[in-house]
């Protein structure tokens, strides 16, 4: 957990920030938007309706990590950035 507090750029590495839309405070949203900004390569999505655990557990939810997952992995492959 410290070492992740201490990054402060990922260059132009892929990087995408998923949110939980519930579950967590207001201020939350705002220290992911920021996270997302470490990165020039980089796509914040807001998953509406799902806690942080249901992005791993709710398949609807579930399956939006995993094209945000497929997202990196073929950013990193292709060498393109991931908002084209």
């Amino acid at each position: 957990m410290q070492e992740a507090a201490s990054l402060r750029e990922f260059a132009d590495k892929p990087l995408f920030v998923l949110t939980a839309g519930k579950g967590h405070p207001a201020s939350w949203t705002r220290e992911q938007t920021d996270a997302s900004t470490l990165s020039s390569n980089s796509v914040h999505e807001i998953v509406d309706g799902a806690t942080h655990t249901d992005l791993v557990i709710e398949e609807d939810y579930a399956a939006v990590t995993a094209q945000a997952i497929v997202a990196v992995v073929d950013s990193v492959r292709s060498d393109r950035p991931l908002k084209e």
